[in-house]
């Protein structure tokens, strides 16, 4: 039976870390909050960049001729772009999106196709390597230190493996943060870039009302804007913010 003493030590220790991980919760939430508000104020220009796309593509189908757009008749190379963590202590994050990734590949593994692994995360790369999965590329998690240049060195990356013919699809899988308290692992094609029809709640198409004058004319406009909303989408992954899965016409 313990004694007075290591009761009211044990009581102590406690307390200690009780403190300490409320100050660990107060500098993580800190850090969340600076990071989403410079995301967040990008947001307007993200959206006018989709509208404006989505414009071009009713308009004119000037989308259907990029090479980003096109669909490979049989796909068989496929790439997931996973983002983890560096660290713990933060309860199944880590694990969930570990998860849906294997599921996910393991689905696309059963329709015959060859799936590689490219891991951002220093907690799926040391599961990866516990487990022998193979990786086609590793790199840590810029975390509080993220920046658009660098979402943009992905989106350029993964752009290039495709364009390449490396890859016949590319998929980002992440934790998408619905609120504070709310958060799921979710999985969703980045390449090639989906189209689909945005329509009222009675289930009208939105045609297009905008009336653009381009120079020097829609296509070059188009393939100028395109690189930049793959950009945004990787930024806003890397943050587990909400973004377009599709490109809407209309």
């Amino acid at each position: 039976m313990a004694t007075q003493r290591e009761i009211k030590n044990r009581i102590k220790s406690i307390k200690n870390t009780r403190k300490i991980t409320k100050t660990m919760e107060m500098v993580s939430t800190a850090k969340m909050k600076k990071v989403q508000q410079r995301l967040y104020l990008s947001q307007p220009y993200e959206k006018k960049v989709t509208e404006v796309i989505g414009n071009i593509i009713a308009t004119s189908g000037t989308g259907l001729a990029d090479d980003l757009f096109k669909e490979v008749a049989e796909p068989t190379k496929v790439l997931l772009f996973q983002i983890t963590g560096n660290r713990g202590l933060c309860g199944s994050f880590n694990a969930n999106i570990i998860s849906n990734t294997m599921k996910f590949k393991q689905k696309l593994e059963a329709e015959g196709k060859e799936v590689s692994l490219y891991v951002i995360g220093k907690k799926a790369m040391g599961f990866y390597k516990f487990v022998g999965e193979t990786m086609y590329n590793t790199a840590l998690n810029p975390e509080d230190k993220i920046s658009f240049d660098i979402a943009a060195k992905y989106s350029d990356e993964l752009k290039q493996l495709f364009l390449k013919g490396e890859f016949h699809e590319i998929y980002i899988s992440y934790t998408k943060v619905l609120s504070t308290s709310v958060q799921k692992p979710e999985i969703f094609r980045l390449i090639p870039v989906q189209m689909e029809e945005e329509k009222h709640d009675m289930g009208t198409v939105v045609g297009s009302e905008a009336d653009y004058i381009f120079e020097p004319n829609p296509y070059e406009f188009f393939h100028y804007l395109l690189p930049l909303y793959l950009r945004f989408a990787c930024s806003a992954v890397s943050l587990n913010l909400p973004i377009p899965n599709n490109l809407h016409a209309g």
